[in-house]
């Protein structure tokens, strides 16, 4: 989580670890990055938010702070796409593929030119050995939770360097940034996170009562 003023940024907070509980700690980060940064939430002009694809849980938490923030305030909503975070910071000099872990061999994939247009669009990816051929003979950088998976599966190139990241608010900075001054706002109302893959819900084995049945 950033605040910034334009791309400078102002106070942030992050934490990567199992379990990490969104419901229980985002609101908290919320309330101690503005503190830190002595700003009211009436301040705000407008909220970024990621728009996956992610976690399915949280996506759907983010999303939904995210949108009641901006209907709470009347402050536009801009999404960003994930891939397009986790690709930003590598982009200025060489392709970059980026990779979003979805288990077993699977990720999520995007591939953008030296700048930043997307040459392939989001989509889940079974990677092989064969994965990417088409890029052998080009400078590329994988990128995301999925590059390092890549990395044992793909056959070893030269050309191609494996950077293991996690999306972060910070990067997210320049995109919101330029998305805002180009007036590039999402429709907070009917705004839903991108998944690719269907939700999968397991029903609960108990009844309202809790009492397993």
């Amino acid at each position: 989580m950033a605040l910034s003023d334009n791309t400078k940024l102002l106070a942030q907070k992050s934490l990567l670890e199992d379990g990490f509980k969104h419901a229980a700690k985002l609101h908290v980060f919320i309330d101690e990055v503005l503190q830190e940064a002595n700003i009211s939430p009436t301040e705000l002009d407008a909220i970024a938010v990621s728009a996956g694809p992610g976690s399915f849980t949280g996506l759907r938490i983010g999303s939904v702070a995210a949108k009641g923030l901006c209907f709470a305030l009347d402050i536009p909503l801009i999404t960003i796409p994930t891939l397009q975070l986790l690709a930003a910071p590598h982009w200025e000099n060489t392709k970059v593929v980026a990779l979003l872990d979805a288990r077993r061999d699977e990720v999520y994939t995007a591939t953008f030119d030296i700048g930043g247009n997307e040459l392939s669009k989001t989509q889940a990816h079974i990677l092989t050995e064969t994965s990417f051929a088409e890029l052998a003979q080009e400078p590329v950088c994988f990128v995301g939770t999925g590059a390092e998976k890549a990395k044992a599966l793909l056959p070893k190139n030269v050309n191609w360097h494996f950077l293991p990241t996690h999306p972060i608010a910070t990067d997210m900075l320049p995109l919101a940034t330029a998305a805002f001054k180009k007036k590039a706002f999402t429709n907070s109302t009917n705004f839903a996170p991108t998944y690719i893959k269907p939700v999968r819900i397991t029903l609960s084995k108990k009844d309202p009562l809790g009492r397993v049945v």
